[in-house]
């Protein structure tokens, strides 16, 4: 049955494709809109992803068509996150840029609001006993409740290191993003050595969020060369493809692993040259990504735990989505607040204008832990 549902949603994925001929090329590729309905995919391969650690015994088509995929889906939105923080300064300026703190601390009080939500459930409906010190561990990321702090840490804090690159300077240039480089190194090293220890999964997508910064400053000379014609276009497809297989073979080493989650972002950016996604389920989901990726695996949860239509796979999946996407709906609608009170004391402060937290790129940033 969850093949049928996998399908399904593969159909909706391609409802309204649109794929260029011979020397045709989409030139409006890495669009807000196109990469909008990329993370749309990349959110409900997300909750698939997932689902196999509830209750999942068969062994489905699904699992064996997702199971290379990794984290290779998260690395799709720091990609498109890195580009898009660098085209809103170009667009923005200091302006945008002085915004960036506010956004990660939005984004962390939404973090800890779902995260008091889990303890909610784990403690009135599980009767799971938490102990202070594990729910402070949960507060600065350190642990979770089967939720992926882990990379709400990540983005939170790749938003303080924009911001800490970039501040500097009115006009994005080439120093900032070696600046940026340089700290999410040096984060690399931290995280994996000391904050979540030998947890590659934790660090292995962070690279792919500067390679996103990279792509912006050098765009145009990457469309002369990819847009040229269809023999460069294919060519250079074709060695990527190479080099991801060859790179592929060594996936127990964080080196190696980072490298197949670049050339795994930059093979689905060049497939967006020549096909588009694009239809209003995929930008429903991706509006509501953040919380959805960081709630589906509560309900998932519930449902496993309580045993929610056990006799019937059909109704208990169809109940999951459904709550999935409703209950993440309801979450982002009752918790504009937390953009209000920040626009309020945001131009009090800075009496400049603020830029509302669903007009940029943050879910971008968004997506999973498929470990």
């Amino acid at each position: 049955m969850l093949d049928y549902f996998f399908f399904m949603f593969c159909y909706l994925s391609v409802f309204n494709l649109k794929v260029k001929g011979l020397n045709g090329f989409f030139y409006d590729y890495m669009d807000l809109d196109n990469t909008n309905s990329i993370r749309g995919i990349c959110v409900w391969m997300i909750i698939f992803c997932h689902k196999t650690r509830y209750g999942i015994k068969k062994n489905y088509l699904y699992i064996n068509i997702t199971k290379n995929f990794g984290q290779k889906v998260v690395s799709m939105f720091l990609f498109y996150s890195g580009y898009g923080i660098l085209e809103s300064i170009k667009k923005k300026g200091i302006t945008y840029i002085k915004s960036l703190p506010k956004k990660g601390a939005i984004l962390f009080l939404k973090t800890q609001m779902i995260l008091l939500i889990f303890l909610i459930t784990f403690i009135f409906l599980f009767n799971i006993k938490i102990t202070l010190k594990h729910y402070f561990l949960c507060l600065i990321f350190k642990s979770s409740l089967e939720s992926s702090n882990w990379f709400s840490f990540t983005i939170i804090v790749l938003y303080f290191y924009s911001y800490l690159s970039f501040r500097s300077f009115k006009k994005p240039n080439f120093f900032s993003i070696i600046i940026i480089s340089f700290i999410c190194s040096l984060h690399v090293i931290f995280v994996y050595n000391y904050y979540y220890p030998k947890k590659i999964y934790a660090v292995d997508t962070v690279f792919c969020f500067v390679i996103g910064f990279y792509f912006s400053f050098f765009k145009e000379y990457f469309d002369k060369v990819l847009l040229n014609s269809d023999i460069y276009y294919f060519g250079i497809i074709s060695t990527t493809i190479l080099i991801y297989y060859k790179v592929f073979d060594n996936n127990n080493n964080l080196i190696y692993i980072s490298i197949t989650n670049i050339l795994f972002s930059l093979l689905i950016v060049f497939i967006t040259i020549k096909v588009k996604f694009s239809n209003s389920a995929l930008n429903f989901l991706n509006s509501h990504s953040y919380s959805i990726y960081l709630l589906h695996r509560l309900v998932m949860s519930v449902c496993y735990r309580k045993q929610i239509f056990k006799n019937s796979e059909f109704i208990q999946i169809s109940f999951e989505f459904t709550s999935i996407f409703l209950i993440s709906s309801l979450f982002d609608k009752y918790t504009l607040w937390i953009d209000k009170l920040f626009k309020k004391k945001y131009n009090e402060i800075e009496s400049i204008k603020y830029i509302p937290l669903n007009y940029i790129n943050y879910n971008s940033l968004n997506y999973t832990n498929m470990k």
